[in-house]
């Protein structure tokens, strides 16, 4: 949009006139704020000189009381009453030594003797010390010190001022009594009196935390400003219409309230310097603009005649004629100008002549193009292009699109018919062509210029082939596994998306599958983390081999793999895929220095569009089947069922109930008993946890054990069962019950915990428990599961404590013999696998015969539980093994039934029997 132009004549007039005029209204309202802020400092000093006054008068009064109270205090005669306990000769004293007092008054003087409040007291009539100065007060003051009480419940709200001071026997240092000494504030005269002549004031009040306590004139009934009130700890002011509000603050009370005083009192300073200007306003702003105007035409006449001159020896110049430089006019600057001009347009050729030096010798490539064709490169242009340097005739006259690349020339065309209009872009990147016809990524900087009189565009031109490869590279690295170069989850998640978009619209399945590495964390743990990562490039190249390029294979961290396998036949293709997956899995990886590890896998997999089209949800659907894999055996590989989420909701259900339970003492204790067969005699049981919830009901311990294990809960649910047992054992031989000693199964994850020892040495402890009576039963994965502990050193530091230690579900694992020999294991329990059906087992009753003997001949104790059947106890009793625990013996029971059932099978002594 084209301005309208003026004359500068006409612009000189008016600005010169709104400038002089403008800077007279200013320099006048600066004036005025200046006045307004000297009477506001006065204002502010008057009010600061008041509150300074206010407080001497009023410590002033305090020292004149004080002076009496230590007059009475120091007479003889006083502590001589005061030690004979002679109220009359303390009464005269009191009388003598107040005669002729006239300057302040003491409302309130009284003595308290120890052990007698009260003593003496000579306060005013009207004055009820009950509620200005209760004796409670009165023995919390310290000595020597003015303090401020008030007393809130009373009406009206009632403010003392007092001072204590100790009377002491001058020869032994001994605290004879304490005189007090003080005045009432509350509907006093006196002290605002003395305080409005000494201020020269008609009204003031006292205010003590917002309420009016005493004062004079109208103050007392008005409602003050909220700022005055809006701290009691500082002065403040407050100016309201001709009247100046002073809020002085004096002393605080014991409850952290102040004292204060309010002043009024007249104040015209800011209404008089208002008037004062409001009057002279008018007049100034006329005389203003008269000589405003006056001077911008004198100023307008004499600019007027040299711009003239200036304007006609610049078009001269613009013409590239020779003309002398104007006669010197009358304004300097005009005259400076004319110089400056023939200057400036000599510079201006001698520029042209040096910019074009500089843009030949420029390290960015310079292309001037005009009409499609070149019209001008530099030195570094035919560089970056890989063209003969100091030839730009190679170049200037050809078709400027000949430089870029075929597929960016409709493009380049569509800028330049954008820049007609002037909205084509100023800078972009655009792929080139070198001599050899060679792709190159340029970066151009265009913008409109004049070419030897004549429209041209200016391209600057940076070759970014580098940046390029490096932006190449890094989405790369936002889209790939740096480690193995698979697709990551970004980039799976992506490829996930449009699978079942084209599949779905096609009619055709998709299958999601979620891989992880069984035991890895044992490979980094034993081998480092460099040999972890050659199990994961083995591991990722196998499975890209074995799927093929046309699969999707994905590292989504860790040890954990996806593959999306698109368009698979059926369900049998599908597991035959995944037999295969787990199959290289399993396959011997080679480390370096000859080390061999084999691996296995669990497996996931769902399928879309059975299991739903949603790529988050189906990730999700993926990884719950592949933990079901993992939880069942391991090595294996399961599809996806609704009834799996229904799963995982219910671990979710019972580790939040549990968590609440262990923490409220929500389990309880079952225990089943252990007894010596031939002898018919319970010699010990065994401690089981059982869980009722209010909402879940009855919840069986292989469920909630399995949560715990894997929430890490049975840490502290193991402590409980610990002690919890351990009572419950010293119970038993408490009441006289017969019971050798008690077993407690304890976790691998209990026993691996690093803190595991010392807990079970603090319970025994403070439980009193004789550690030789507990038996903690453990199973073999506590010396196979985790590498990192040596369950040698874990299992002789439960020994050292005087614990016994079993080894549960004998023969069910790897049932190490070699481990029987080094570990200090003291009982076998023969897993129940091995009795089920023994009386029909040839096989087995020679097994069990087998371990009982073997056991013997290591001096191990065996306890066989899960005898179901009185046949089958005499079995295992004829095999020589006298411990059995089972069903047919008695089944787990409650606390109070167990000890009925000990009672009943051992009878009752006076002193527990010793085992052996």
């Amino acid at each position: 949009m084209r301005l309208n132009s003026i004359p500068f004549s006409r612009l000189i007039l008016v600005l010169f006139t709104l400038g002089l005029v403008g800077t007279a209204v200013a320099l006048f309202w600066i004036t005025y704020l200046g006045s307004v802020s000297i009477a506001e400092h006065e204002i502010a000093r008057t009010a600061r000189s008041k509150a300074t006054l206010a407080r001497l008068v009023f410590m002033q009064h305090l020292d004149q009381l004080e002076v009496q109270i230590r007059e009475v205090a120091a007479d003889p005669a006083i502590r001589t009453a005061l030690a004979d306990n002679d109220k009359a000769a303390a009464r005269k004293a009191i009388e003598r030594a107040t005669q002729g007092m006239t300057s302040a008054t003491l409302d309130i003087l009284l003595i308290d003797r120890p052990g007698e409040d009260g003593w003496v007291n000579t306060s005013l009539g009207l004055i009820d010390l009950s509620h200005q100065l209760p004796p409670d007060v009165r023995a919390a003051m310290p000595p020597d010190i003015w303090i401020t009480y008030s007393e809130h419940d009373s009406e009206p709200l009632m403010v003392t001022t007092a001072l204590a001071i100790l009377v002491l026997d001058p020869e032994t240092g001994q605290v004879l009594g304490r005189i007090f000494g003080g005045t009432t504030v509350t509907d006093s005269f006196t002290l605002p009196g003395e305080l409005a002549k000494a201020l020269q004031l008609d009204e003031l009040a006292f205010y003590h935390h917002g309420h009016v306590v005493a004062g004079m004139g109208d103050l007392t009934r008005e409602v003050l400003p909220e700022t005055l009130m809006a701290s009691d700890e500082d002065v403040a002011y407050h100016l309201k219409g001709d009247s100046l509000y002073v809020h002085i603050p004096l002393m605080m009370d014991v409850d952290g309230h102040h004292l204060s005083a309010v002043t009024k009192q007249p104040v015209d300073t800011l209404q008089k310097v208002e008037d004062t200007y409001s009057r002279l306003f008018t007049p100034f702003l006329i005389y203003t603009g008269i000589l405003a105007i006056g001077a911008a035409l004198i100023v307008n006449r004499i600019t007027t005649t040299g711009l003239a001159r200036l304007l006609t020896y610049a078009m001269s110049l613009r013409q590239d004629r020779v003309v002398n430089v104007p006669a010197p006019g009358f304004i300097v600057e005009f005259n400076q100008l004319a110089t400056m001009f023939q200057a400036a347009f000599e510079s201006i050729r001698n520029r042209e002549a040096q910019f074009k030096e500089m843009i030949d010798g420029s390290l960015h490539g310079v292309l001037v193009h005009a009409d499609n064709r070149i019209l001008y490169v530099n030195e570094a242009l035919l560089k970056i292009l890989g063209y003969d340097p100091g030839a730009p005739e190679q170049l200037v006259g050809a078709p400027v699109l000949e430089i870029y690349a075929s597929d960016e020339h409709s493009r380049l065309r569509s800028y330049y018919d954008m820049g007609k209009n002037g909205g084509a872009p100023r800078a972009y990147e655009i792929k080139g062509l070198t001599r050899t016809s060679e792709p190159i990524w340029l970066e151009q900087h265009v913008r409109v210029t004049e070419w030897r009189g004549v429209p041209a565009y200016y391209a600057t031109i940076t070759d970014i082939s580098e940046r390029k490869r490096q932006e190449e590279l890094a989405t790369k690295n936002a889209n790939f596994d740096i480690l193995t170069g698979l697709p990551n989850r970004r980039l799976l998640m992506d490829r996930l998306t449009q699978t079942i978009q084209r599949n779905n619209h096609i009619g055709e399945m998709t299958a999601l599958m979620v891989l992880d590495l069984d035991r890895f964390k044992t490979v980094n743990e034993t081998y480092g983390p460099k040999a972890g990562d050659q199990v994961i490039e083995t591991m990722a190249a196998r499975l890209t081999q074995v799927l093929g390029p046309e699969q999707t294979v994905a590292r989504m961290g860790g040890d954990e793999f996806a593959i999306i396998l698109s368009n698979p036949e059926d369900r049998w293709q599908i597991e035959q895929v995944a037999r295969d997956i787990l199959s290289e899995v399993e396959r011997p990886v080679e480390l370096e220095g000859n080390a061999r590890i084999v691996l296995a896998g669990s497996l996931g997999i769902t399928l879309s569009p059975n299991d739903g089209d949603d790529d988050e949800a189906l990730l999700l659907q993926a990884n719950t089947s592949m933990y079901q894999a993992k939880a069942e055996s391991g090595s294996s590989y399961r599809f996806y069922a609704t009834r799996m989420n229904e799963q995982t909701a219910r671990s979710g259900q019972i580790e939040a109930a549990l968590r609440e339970a262990v923490e409220r003492g929500g389990l309880h204790l079952n225990f089943q008993p252990i007894i010596d067969y031939p002898q018919g005699r319970i010699v010990s049981c065994e401690a089981l946890a059982r869980w009722i919830d209010p909402k879940l009901g009855s919840v069986p311990p292989c469920e909630f054990i399995k949560v715990a294990e894997e929430s890490g809960l049975i840490v502290p649910l193991g402590e409980w069962v610990l002690r919890e047992a351990c009572r419950f054992y010293l119970s038993c031989n408490r009441n006289g019950l017969q019971l050798d000693s008690l077993s407690v199964n304890i976790s691998p994850r209990q026993c691996r915990d690093a803190g595991f020892v010392g807990r079970l040495e603090e319970i025994l402890t403070e439980t009193g428990m004789e550690p030789a009576r507990l038996h903690l039963e453990i199973t073999e994965s506590v010396m196979f599961d985790d590498q990192r502990a040596d369950p040698i050193k874990i299992l002789e530091a439960i020994s050292a404590l005087g614990v016994k230690i079993s080894l549960d579900d004998f023969g069910t694992g790897y049932s190490s013999l070699s481990y029987l020999k080094r570990l200090p294991i003291d009982t076998l329990k023969i897993d129940r696998s091995f009795i089920m059906e023994l009386e029909r087992d040839a096989d087995g009753q020679a097994l069990v015969e087998a371990i009982v003997s073997m056991a013997r001949s290591l001096e191990i104790s065996v306890i066989c539980e899960g005898a179901e059947t009185a046949e089958q106890c005499d079995l295992i009793s004829s095999f020589g093994c006298a411990l059995i625990q089972g069903y047919s013996i008695a089944r787990p029971m409650a606390g109070v039934d167990f000890h009925r059932y000990l009672a009943r099978m051992n009878g009752l002594k006076h002193v527990m029997g010793r085992a052996g």
